[in-house]
């Protein structure tokens, strides 16, 4: 059993939490299993480094010289952790990102450096494989990495230890990554706003991507790129004090997809005024549609208009449902059908970070003189409306768009 264990800044922020750390790592190397150490800085280090830099030179900071000042924390932190597993008696290595031995090599980005993929993958294999087969548990920074071309000490962003772990969890191809944190888990809702929500046993890769996209801090969005299906994930709490207690399970592993739903549409357009400006008008719309158990395609709002896309077989209904709301409605004026639209979803988490990606895909549409009826974007999510008979041929176009952005895509 090999493990990827990442604590984050509120799980090492003083000598006790250090200490509950290190024998969880402890029992479960007496298990016989072989762990890896990603560790981020210690409590909120990382925010006074920066803060104290900010005063002292008010932004005028060469990149290389900030990456290199803000890594202070990590690297203490990974000392430390280092440290107090020999005090209790078991083999511990840290790897800091100024010495060659350095597991995560990246680009030349200082503060948002790209893993270089092949390159971290042979420095695992080459040089923290042995050591695990010896017993030895290696703790690596998480959040930094070594540059490629000069040595030079790199940054992932904020919450890049994540990132770390995860990353070390593909290129030792470990049985399981687990992310120690403040949080019992993924839960419901923020807890700052909403009072006891629930914390959710499991939740996908998808679902943790858009979760971690619009906000939730509990897990860096760009750390579960490197999830596999076979790598079991979890998210626990630090009071635990240990690795195999329960949290949130993040079952699957992202996966490109193009997908042309096979049945026709119909949009129905709902004509109106200050659309924006009045609430509770698309509650009206829609109400009466998801009442009668009739599924939604899309939604998208105007200035002008309300729209919504619906099976060809359910579109009269729909517009049955509602045109009496547009009568009683003083803001609505008239709904109308078009039919024979198509939906082509392509689905991929590079899209969060591969700029251009829709003018990749519009551009070559319009050169083939396909109109795009609707296009909405929901982070990973494109959902392109079009004419019907052009499906095909725009499916076959927009495939050969993302293979050229270096997306590869499943059907």
């Amino acid at each position: 059993m090999r493990i990827i264990v990442k604590f984050g800044g509120t799980s090492v922020q003083d000598s006790e939490r250090i200490k509950k750390a290190a024998q969880s790592i402890i029992q479960q190397a007496k298990k016989g299993y072989e762990i890896v150490v990603a560790v981020s800085a210690m409590g909120n280090t990382t925010d006074t480094l920066t803060s104290l830099l900010k005063d002292s030179v008010k932004d005028r900071i060469e990149d290389r010289d900030y990456a290199d000042f803000v890594s202070m924390g990590e690297r203490i932190s990974a000392r430390v952790l280092a440290a107090t597993i020999k005090s209790m008696g078991f083999s511990s290595k840290y790897f800091d990102p100024a010495d060659e031995d350095f597991p995560i090599i990246t680009d030349e980005n200082f503060s948002q450096a790209k893993i270089l993929p092949a390159e971290s993958k042979k420095k695992c294999e080459k040089i923290i494989d042995p050591l695990l087969k010896k017993g030895i548990i290696p703790i690596v920074c998480g959040f930094l990495g070594r540059n490629y071309e000069d040595g030079s000490i790199t940054t992932l962003g904020r919450g890049g230890s994540d990132i770390t772990a995860f990353a070390l969890g593909k290129f030792l191809e470990a049985d399981e990554v687990i992310i120690v944190t403040d949080a019992v888990g993924v839960l419901s809702a923020d807890p700052r706003i909403i009072k006891e929500p629930v914390t959710l046993k499991e939740i996908s890769v998808e679902e943790m991507g858009v979760l971690a996209e619009g906000g939730a801090k509990v897990l860096h969005p760009q750390a579960l790129k490197y999830k596999t299906d076979r790598m079991k994930a979890k998210i626990i709490h630090f009071q635990n004090g240990n690795l195999a207690a329960e949290g949130t399970e993040i079952i699957g592993a992202f996966r490109s997809k193009l997908t042309l739903f096979k049945e026709k549409l119909t949009m129905l357009t709902v004509l109106g005024t200050e659309i924006f400006n009045t609430p509770g008008l698309l509650k009206k719309v829609i109400t009466p549609i998801s009442d009668n158990h009739i599924s939604l395609y899309g939604v998208s709002i105007g200035t002008k208009h309300i729209g919504t896309y619906v099976t060809e077989n359910y579109a009269q209904q729909s517009y049955d449902l509602i045109h009496p709301i547009v009568i009683e409605e003083e803001k609505l004026k008239s709904v109308t059908l078009k039919k024979d639209i198509a939906l082509i979803i392509a689905r991929s988490r590079d899209f969060i970070e591969t700029p251009g990606i829709i003018e990749r895909i519009t551009r070559p549409l319009a050169q083939n003189n396909i109109n795009i009826i609707e296009m909405t974007t929901i982070k990973t999510d494109i959902l392109i409306f079009l004419e019907w008979k052009d499906r095909e041929f725009a499916y076959k176009i927009i495939n050969k768009s993302l293979e050229e952005a270096g997306i590869k895509v499943s059907n």
